[in-house]
């Protein structure tokens, strides 16, 4: 790895990691958020994440919020990554005046954003002052912002990236956060599909992780969680049940067992 200039990292970017390069390259060596996003990279994209990266300036507390790195050459991550098949993130407008989902979503993000047409999806943020990639668990983009756009907002950017970081910054113990880590917010999304039925039922509540395993690239999934979210309150199953002859309810709990990539 080259030499790092100092002068190229701001003083607001500066974590223990940005001015020893031994220690970079160890972390590099050791870590399984690293060995994890570089699989995926190199195996789903053919994209030699070395090659781009010249020093890791913070490391984040999940492959959810991933790690923030200086570039060798940001021009030139970018194209590898559009070349890759990673779509740029849309700032588009609603009659050229109201944000969109997809705009809200590209508003938090640092610079140019890339992301991946998948679920999972890698997200990176290119800028020639540093980048950042991680991994996200709802992929919003299928052509269009669709409508997990919502579900990923609420849980990822506002919930993990924003609320649980102002709790550790005021003093919360930082193991209640981590067990909070586990929770996400639930509101309607295009992954709200019944078991049995296969149909669509949108639901609003939380679910908890109890236990996340992830391939080598995260290209598969095992996931276990009870989800307490409400498919609707009792008084519209009353009028889905009269009016569609099926049966709603309106249990709270719900013991998951869910596995992606197969």
């Amino acid at each position: 790895m080259a030499d790092i200039d100092p002068t190229e990292i701001t003083e607001q970017m500066r974590t223990f990691h940005a001015e020893d390069v031994a220690e970079q390259a160890a972390w590099m060596l050791h870590s399984r958020m690293w060995r994890t996003i570089s699989a995926r990279f190199y195996n789903l994209h053919s994209i030699d994440l070395r090659k781009h990266v010249k020093s890791i300036v913070k490391v984040k507390e999940t492959i959810n919020a991933g790690f923030d790195f200086v570039a060798v050459d940001a021009a030139k991550f970018a194209d590898a990554l559009q070349h890759g098949g990673f779509q740029p993130d849309s700032r588009e407008r609603i009659l050229g005046i109201l944000p969109s989902v997809g705009s809200v979503a590209a508003l938090a993000t640092h610079g140019q954003g890339f992301r991946e047409n998948s679920e999972p999806s890698l997200h990176c943020a290119v800028a020639d002052d540093y980048c950042n990639v991680h991994l996200d668990n709802i992929g919003i983009r299928l052509g269009n912002y669709n409508a997990n756009a919502p579900q990923h907002i609420a849980d990822e950017l506002i919930w993990q990236d924003k609320i649980l970081p102002a709790m550790l910054k005021i003093g919360i113990s930082p193991h209640f956060v981590d067990l909070l880590r586990r929770v996400h917010p639930v509101v309607p999304n295009l992954r709200q599909v019944t078991a049995v039925t296969k149909e669509w039922q949108p639901r609003v509540g939380v679910e908890l992780d109890i236990a996340r395993v992830r391939s080598k690239d995260a290209s598969k999934q095992v996931r276990v969680y009870i989800d307490f979210s409400h498919a609707c309150s009792n008084s519209t199953c009353k009028i889905f049940n009269n009016v569609q002859g099926r049966t709603y309810d309106d249990k709270s709990m719900i013991f998951t067992i869910e596995v992606t990539g197969l």
